[in-house]
């Protein structure tokens, strides 16, 4: 774009320059044009010329204040970029050293949707995942704290390896995303590696919304008798553990 308005700029002023001479030209030979013409002949190509150039010289300076306009629009939109990239580079370097926090995990992929039009779509679904997960954790802690259950403490633990696993899958959608630039979008993407992480991720959601009912369950039959069986909650906890590790449901 910066090499048209190069050519632009010169092709505008060599029209200024010869719009100029014309005029100059005509005013000069203007006696010789009256006497071999006629004062109103002369007088009508004194006008005329200048003003065919002046015209093309018109029409190439609107010609180069918009491709001025756009070059400056695009020099904006790249020192936007740039900037960004600035303001978020601290956010891929703590992405980088702990992908498995949750926080930072959430700022890398607002990141890339600020970044990258075309996955919007996709961060969003991720982002949502992690909304679920951080109310599944809200209410479960609201479990244990309204029923004074410190003994399942061990509910807790679990999902925040939930949390960490889910955080963990979204690492190659990321690196997708880096791949295929801030131009791409979701036909660029393999979407059978994607939603395979999402769907692990959506059944760790799953099981962990199971054992929050569950656990709701245990803490009324354990404010009901004094040692009510966990077999059915412990069950739950190995199951999600073993999805975790890969392997097959109990």
């Amino acid at each position: 774009m910066k090499d048209k308005l190069r050519t632009k700029t010169i092709k505008t002023l060599i029209l200024a320059g010869i719009a100029a001479g014309a005029f100059l030209l005509m005013k000069l030979f203007e006696p010789s044009l009256i006497i071999s013409l006629g004062i109103r002949t002369a007088s009508f190509f004194s006008i005329l010329v200048p003003a065919i150039f002046g015209a093309g010289f018109v029409f190439s300076s609107v010609g180069l204040i918009s491709t001025a306009l756009k070059v400056r629009q695009e020099e904006m939109l790249e020192e936007k970029r740039l900037k960004s990239l600035d303001i978020h580079n601290d956010v891929a370097e703590q992405y980088r050293l702990d992908a498995g926090n949750p926080v930072n995990t959430r700022k890398r992929l607002e990141q890339i949707k600020d970044s990258t039009p075309g996955a919007v779509r996709l961060m969003d679904r991720c982002l949502s995942q992690l909304d679920r997960m951080d109310e599944l954790q809200k209410r479960q802690q609201m479990l244990l704290e309204s029923n004074d259950a410190a003994y399942l403490k061990d509910t807790v633990n679990t999902l925040e390896q939930v949390e960490h696993e889910i955080c963990l899958n979204y690492r190659g959608i990321v690196n997708q995303c880096i791949v295929s630039g801030p131009a791409a979008d979701e036909s660029k993407f393999d979407m059978d590696k994607i939603e395979k992480s999402l769907n692990k991720n959506q059944e760790l959601l799953d099981q962990s919304k199971e054992l929050l009912k569950v656990s709701a369950d245990w803490i009324d039959n354990y404010n009901e008798q004094e040692n009510p069986d966990r077999s059915l909650l412990d069950s739950w906890i190995r199951t999600i553990r073993n999805t975790i590790n890969g392997g097959e449901k109990p």
